[in-house]
């Protein structure tokens, strides 16, 4: 591995590299004095003095108009150079045979040799690399300049800069259109992330789209889904993101209804010498806002007022004298208690820590990366850790043959107090607000017994892992993808794609019995009064194996100003998802065998997916100017009946930018860049019908009968099988527009849309089966709603001095309507 990491080293050679390193060395060598070995120079030897001359001149774009604020700078000389000023003009007294280096933003940067003149007049070619970004859409890449759809993308350098612990949390506030909400503050848990306000998108990672549901088990735990491996990726191992929002998500048919997200992990590049990169940080956590609770004088004066306000009288309850002690705090017998502190945790840690190195040969690439996230609670006694390998390498077996692997691993662990009830994290919260501040945690406040509270299983002395017990789940998650691709010589290349990825999910908890105390005063006695919370346990296990296999030629050429990019895909996937729980109610809290009569519960439950699709992209445009974009995918489902599995999802974007034209030229020195965007599609989703359900049959273990004095385990009819129904069909229209001004240094982005859902499955409620048939109708194609909505993004870039810096800001709205309901019925004529 050392021999091909020099062996890297020695091949590292792309010319535009060897410049950078080399003027970067110069320039270092510089500042601290040390030899230029091209100039000949010791660095214990001065330069000779030599005489300066000044030099004028003017700097102007292609068009003839001056360029303000462009930076002059003599090369190999540190911070000396000058800025021009309104009308583009600059002066600077230089050495003789100097070479000026002219930049600015949105420009080719130039030297310019001196060469003995004094007066200079420079022309600055606009810098299309902004416009020639590479952006991920479905099937492949695209020019920023020729993207036609509604497609938001943001690079690795805007994420990294987050201090979030998942990726969805990175997102929040940075894409227009794109919402976020979180769903509770738990160590490790992502924030849901929605499209346009129209639910779960699909989870697109490396080419790999990723079934399974969204959300949590009953007992907490991540059900495994795109979402959940979406925010299991470590932040530093992403390159891009891009946010699929109308019809260019119709490439991906029947789960494309919400929206699409795209991840692309790092890799490193051919030629490039080895890089190590470490990155972290370290920080404190606190609640920015949370309810304060009332201190024992406030709660004691609520109960005295209600008392009042009620006609009764409060001395029966509360004397003023008592009253005064209470909200004065003084008497050790009147003591307060604030229940947030004695729960909660101020400045709460958590760190993040990545290295990765990269690099490549000749002929192979690679990107390896390690990462550990530690999150505490701010919840005492909870915490949540992960930690990710990302493997990415790639090479060249012969001319036009490449093949390659990217693989995952990720282990996160979540470590909880085994409170009572199934939420273990929200219960302490609510206690906060649920517990008297006139009584404390422990009898006599003695940490020993704890006090027979009012509710005696929110009393925060329970909240620690040996008092109440533990409720833990770890997660293992490994991944490869791999891949082979031959790229013919006259633009056409063919990809073969294999995934298999594996995830297992285990959930252990335990409940301790507690008892509880009263403080008898007089005797300094502690009075046991009965047990808390009884012994319970809880095992779980979630074992998932996914597969996918794609089949993908794309073909891209060029005929003068005619330009094609053409794509054919077919795919396969499989998911299969096993489950087990046990919920025990053990004798003992410290042994953990567990004999069959203490089992209470017993769950064993399996679910499968499958789907298959066939693919087609083509893009046209003539002088990048004009852009037409037809998508169409044949989409099957394993969940309907055979005769209305498969279905058609066509798409078609168009992009005119109009900058070019002849009649805009007047313009330009303005508006430097305008695109306006259409685009219609439509996709599917989903819903109404469960795995297998257009079969008939019978269901075990429902119902049951004693007969002949033996309790018998029933069936139930199925119901009628649901052969009446298919997708929901989701159509998307947008209208977007992109503009860019001064010098592309200002950017506008601004889109209105609409999708409108037909078939949304619903029963017939004007049949009316008798109830001795125990099922109803099943769910049909009936109802309709639609969401409009607009979205814009206004951002600046610019340089000060050496400090690049940018600003944005995004707005989003989206409004839910709903079209048709079958037979709708209303309570009153106002109502309709």
């Amino acid at each position: 591995m050392i021999n091909k990491l020099i062996e890297g080293m020695k091949h590292a050679g792309f010319e535009k590299l060897k410049r950078v390193i080399m003027l970067s060395v110069c320039l270092l060598m510089a500042g601290t004095g040390l030899t230029n070995a091209r100039d000949g120079h010791s660095a214990e030897t001065p330069e000779p003095q030599q005489a300066k001359s000044r030099i004028t001149g003017t700097v102007v774009d292609r068009a003839g108009e001056p360029v303000i604020g462009a930076n002059i700078v003599e090369k190999g000389v540190t911070a000396h150079g000058t800025v021009t000023d309104t009308d583009g003009k600059f002066s600077l007294e230089v050495a003789p045979g100097a070479t000026l280096t002219v930049s600015y933003i949105g420009y080719v940067t130039q030297e310019v040799a001196v060469a003995g003149r004094t007066s200079l007049n420079i022309s600055l070619a606009e810098d299309t690399q902004a416009l020639d970004e590479v952006v991920v859409v479905g099937y492949g890449t695209q020019s920023k300049r020729n993207v036609t759809g509604a497609i938001s993308s943001i690079k690795s350098d805007a994420i990294i800069r987050s201090n979030a612990t998942t990726l969805s949390n990175a997102l929040a506030g940075k894409i227009q259109g794109v919402s976020t909400r979180a769903t509770d503050a738990r160590p490790g848990r992502g924030i849901n992330l929605q499209i346009r306000n129209m639910g779960s998108p699909l989870f697109v990672i490396d080419g790999i789209p990723y079934g399974g549901s969204t959300g949590l088990a009953s007992t907490g735990s991540p059900v495994f889904g795109g979402q959940t491996s979406f925010n299991a990726l470590s932040i530093e191992d992403v390159e891009s993101i891009s946010i699929l929002k109308d019809a260019s998500a119709s490439v991906y048919g029947l789960r494309a209804s919400n929206g699409v997200v795209l991840v692309t992990t790092k890799k490193g590049r051919r030629d490039e010498s080895i890089n190590v990169n470490v990155n972290g940080y370290y920080g404190w956590q606190n609640f920015t806002r949370f309810p304060t609770p009332a201190n024992a004088g406030q709660y004691v004066r609520g109960i005295v007022e209600s008392e009042q306000n009620q006609g009764r009288n409060p001395a029966l309850i509360y004397t003023p004298d008592e009253l005064a002690k209470w909200e004065s705090g003084a008497d050790p017998d009147h003591k307060w208690y604030d229940w947030y502190d004695i729960t909660m945790r101020p400045n709460v840690p958590q760190y993040y820590l990545n290295a990765n190195i990269s690099g490549g040969t000749k002929k192979t690439n690679y990107y390896i990366s390690l990462s550990r996230t530690d999150q505490q609670s701010i919840v005492k006694d909870n915490k949540w850790n992960k930690t990710n390998l990302q493997a990415n390498i790639e090479t060249r077996l012969m001319d036009g043959l490449t093949v390659g692997t990217q693989i995952t691993g990720i282990l996160d662990d979540t470590y909880n107090v085994g409170v009572p009830g199934w939420d273990k994290y929200g219960r302490p919260l609510n206690s906060t607000m649920r517990m008297w501040p006139i009584e404390g945690p422990y009898a006599n406040d003695n940490p020993n017994y704890l006090n027979n509270t009012h509710v005696l299983d929110h009393n925060s002395g329970l909240y620690y892992r040996d008092v109440a017990g533990y409720a833990d789940w770890f997660q293992k998650n490994g991944n490869v993808n791999l891949y082979a691709q031959y790229d013919f010589k006259f633009g056409l290349s063919a990809k073969v794609t294999y995934s298999y990825n594996f995830e297992h999910i285990s959930y252990d908890s335990k409940s301790y019995r507690v008892n509880s105390y009263l403080y008898n005063k007089a005797t300094g006695a502690y009075e046991q009064q009965g047990n808390v919370i009884t012994q319970w346990a809880g095992f779980e296990e979630r074992n998932v194996s996914s597969t996918y296999a794609q089949f993908h030629l794309n073909y891209k050429k060029s005929f003068g100003d005619h330009h094609v990019d053409a794509t054919l895909a077919s795919e396969r996937s499989s998911y299969d998802n096993l489950y087990y729980m046990e919920t025990v109610n053990p004798s003992s809290n410290y042994i953990s065998l567990v004999p069959f009569s203490e089992i209470s519960g017993l769950t064993h439950e399996w679910s499968y997916e499958a789907r298959a699709g066939y693919i087609g992209r083509l893009n046209y445009n003539y002088k990048d100017r004009y852009l037409v974009e037809l998508l169409g995918r044949y989409d099957g489902s394993y969940l309907y009946v055979p005769e209305n599995r498969w279905g058609f999802f066509p798409g078609v974007t168009l992009g005119w930018r109009f900058s070019d034209e002849g009649f805009f030229k007047n313009v330009q020195p303005v508006i430097n860049d305008a695109k306006l965007r259409v685009s219609w599609g439509q996709t599917g989703s989903e819903s109404g019908v469960s795995m297998f359900g257009y079969l008939p049959g019978y269901n075990f273990g429902q119902g049951g009968s004693v007969l002949d004095g033996t309790y018998v385990t029933g069936i139930r009819n199925r119901g009628l099988p649901v052969t009446n129904l298919t997708w929901i069909t989701n159509t998307s229209t947008d209208i977007g527009l992109d503009l860019s001004f001064l010098e592309r240094k200002l950017s506008f982005t601004a889109d209105v849309f609409q999708r409108k859902r037909t078939g949304i499955p619903a029963a017939r409620y004007d049949v009316v089966l008798p109830g001795e048939v125990g099922y109803s109708l099943p769910n049909e194609n009936l109802n309709s709603d639609l969401i409009t909505g607009a979205e814009g993004l206004v951002s600046y870039a610019d340089r000060t001095g050496d400090l690049d810096w940018s600003l944005s800001a995004n707005a989003s709205f989206a409004r839910g309507k709903v079209l048709d309901t079958y037979k709708p019925r209303y309570s009153s004529s106002w109502n309709e």
